[in-house]
């Protein structure tokens, strides 16, 4: 029997009721609507003046969009069987509706948004008001505790609940009472904050379910009240959080922003000059809040093209500054959340569906319990990890050792090393683990896969195409190798840029900036004969020797045995243990590692895993 119908038969006396303003979480504040309903606020009234002015990219869509309820939960506790929310749920605004027409195109069916429900940790299917009504209804017990049919428990029996409604996400509303067929209804304490500042992903568009958002997914496995600030339409816009700060608790802040740079075209340098501000005023207003910044997840270029005037492709780079320059922030890499593909998709374009969403709020969960713990830590954590494996694991322990890139996961079973945007080291015993690692932290670039099958799992996750193996050889000695006098050497300096670049056989290997950081850090060592430059041997960014190369008038001379003893010995000198890499098809540098003493392994241990084929002439 639903509460309608126990009111019509004169049970109206048996119910509890409550004003639902005063359980609500992750709202601002509240305007009234007349005859004690009330509209829930996610923004401040100084908020709504910046998104709504001429500073922002689409003042009335955003607007709009503010005056959505995206986050907000009615939460309370109650022994009542069936539970009722007093709830008027506006029409779409356009913003919304044009999504929802997109996502409609595709062959879905609603609907997308209404009230959801999590009782006891569990979610109960979305649900609307009936038409011509203003309650929306829940049943709380599970069939196990459930009456037998046709009889109720009298009220207060019932066993108490903590339920929590989600209000609408796509759209706004209004609510009035919680009404419940138990004893009392009585409000549950606020939680601190997991602050979202984002776009329509944020917002919910389109999970098809307000509580299956990934920042609701995210905030209800860490215990916390979600604010959610997302906006449809909205980037990087500096001055739209003036007026928050006295109404929210943050535990936690994510930012998600940037997609939208793609619909448009926009500079390069104002994109740089808004993600730079709108990231400092973050950090100014929550300095000691942990805060974790996303770089946009995949999409589909093929159904929803960027515009051409659009700085779009800079913009994770833009992002990635901005952060580097904030000591409490951490930079999560948007690709990793989502895989590509149309299947997690709502719209087949950006928008994840409600598998996409609880794909990005697990991965979200796993990234940030692994970076919460200080990055030494991490580090050290890798270090005594991989000292215990096998030689195998080396491409990645020396690095950590170093202290090269980022040490993002370090657990037994797995680790996982970012040494830049393009360039991340995997290496992993258990395979499952090793998956899940993959998952949440790779993006599809240059992977070096350690590890046996861990290249299969990641070409298959990645969606990456070749898989190169490589030798690794390690020179395990300690002593220096002796270099005949007659071999005139020196460390290079920024002037023979124009040199290396010319000579060097992979310019394609080379990342922007490189070639300068590695003669302005002394990481070049150069051959002359007769004050000419004769060759040169340096190291990649993973610490590896290579970009061996003598010149042509100069080789079958022993310039290349004695440029790389040099390269061995350089590194002896700072505490390293000297390393490189062959590819199997390159003989005459196989032969040369042997010759200087290297420990040379197969070629089955690790792999280059990459979206083009892999060079590996000489």
């Amino acid at each position: 029997m639903g509460l309608h119908e126990m009111m019509g038969e004169g049970l109206g006396e048996l119910f509890a009721v409550a004003p639902a303003e005063g359980m609500l979480h992750g709202c601002v504040r509240t305007e009234p609507a007349g005859e004690g309903w009330v509209r829930p606020q996610r923004f401040a009234i100084e908020q709504l003046k910046a998104i709504g002015s001429c500073q922002a990219w689409h003042p009335g869509l955003f607007r709009h969009m503010a005056a959505c309820t995206a986050g907000v939960t009615v939460e309370f506790e109650t022994n009542s069987e069936n539970v009722g929310l007093e709830i008027r749920i506006d029409d779409f605004p356009r913003g919304s509706q044009k999504v929802l027409d997109d996502v409609t195109r595709t062959g879905s069916h609603g609907p997308y948004d209404g009230v959801s429900c999590d009782v006891d940790g569990r979610h109960l299917p979305l649900a609307l008001p009936p038409e011509d009504d203003d309650l929306v209804e829940f049943s709380l017990d599970c069939a196990d505790d459930a009456p037998e049919p046709g009889v109720r428990s009298l009220p207060g029996m019932g066993r108490t609940h903590r339920v929590r409604l989600w209000l609408p996400c796509l759209t706004s509303c209004a609510i009035g009472r919680v009404v419940g067929d138990g004893t009392f209804v009585r409000p549950v304490p606020a939680r601190r904050h997991m602050l979202v500042i984002g776009d329509s992903i944020a917002q919910g568009f389109v999970a098809g379910d307000p509580g299956l958002s990934w920042p609701s997914v995210l905030a209800s496995h860490l215990d916390l009240d979600v604010m959610n600030q997302g906006i449809g339409g909205q980037v990087f816009q500096p001055g739209t959080l003036r007026g928050l700060a006295s109404a929210v608790d943050p535990a936690m802040i994510l930012v998600a922003l940037g997609e939208n740079y793609r619909y448009e075209a926009c500079s390069a340098n104002v994109v740089r000059h808004d993600v730079t501000f709108a990231l400092r005023e973050v950090a100014q207003l929550w300095p000691d809040v942990p805060t974790w910044v996303l770089t946009p997840t995949w999409h589909s270029e093929e159904t929803s093209p960027t515009h051409p005037r659009s700085c779009f492709d800079v913009v994770p780079d833009i992002i990635r500054t901005a952060v580097a320059s904030h000591e409490e922030m951490h930079l999560i890499e948007g690709p990793a959340l989502l895989d590509a593909g149309p299947l997690l998709l709502a719209d087949v374009a950006d928008h994840p569906n409600k598998l996409g969403s609880l794909t990005i709020a697990d991965r979200l969960a796993f990234v940030i319990d692994s970076l919460s713990q200080p990055a030494a830590e991490r580090r050290a954590r890798a270090v005594e990890l991989l000292e215990k494996e096998p030689l195998a694991a080396f491409p990645l322990l020396e690095p950590a050792r170093r202290g090269i890139g980022e040490v993002e996961f370090a657990r037994p079973g797995a680790v996982f090393l970012r040494i830049d945007t393009s360039n991340q080291v995997v290496w992993a015993s258990d395979r499952k683990l090793g998956r899940k690692v993959i998952n949440a932290f790779a993006v599809p670039e240059w992977v070096c896969a350690l590890g046996e099958g861990v290249d299969k799992d990641a070409r298959r996750l990645l969606g990456l195409k070749h898989s190169q193996p490589c030798h690794l050889a390690v020179f395990e000695k300690s002593e220096p190798i002796a270099i005949d006098d007659g071999f005139v050497m020196r460390v290079l300096g920024p002037e023979f840029r124009t040199a290396f670049l010319e000579h060097y056989s992979h310019p394609e290997y080379l990342d922007e900036g490189e070639v300068e950081g590695l003669l302005a850090s002394g990481r070049v060592i150069g051959g002359f004969e007769d004050g000419r430059l004769c060759g040169f041997v340096a190291e990649h960014p993973e610490g590896a020797i290579g970009m061996l190369e003598v010149f042509p008038p100069y080789r079958r001379h022993g310039w290349a045995r004695a440029l790389e003893s040099a390269k061995i010995n350089q590194h002896l000198s700072l505490g390293y243990v000297p390393w490189c890499e062959v590819w199997p098809d390159n003989e005459a540098s196989l032969s040369l590692q042997k010759s200087l003493g290297l420990t040379v392994m197969p070629a089955d241990g690790m792999h280059y895993l990459s979206l083009d084929e892999v060079s590996t002439t000489v």
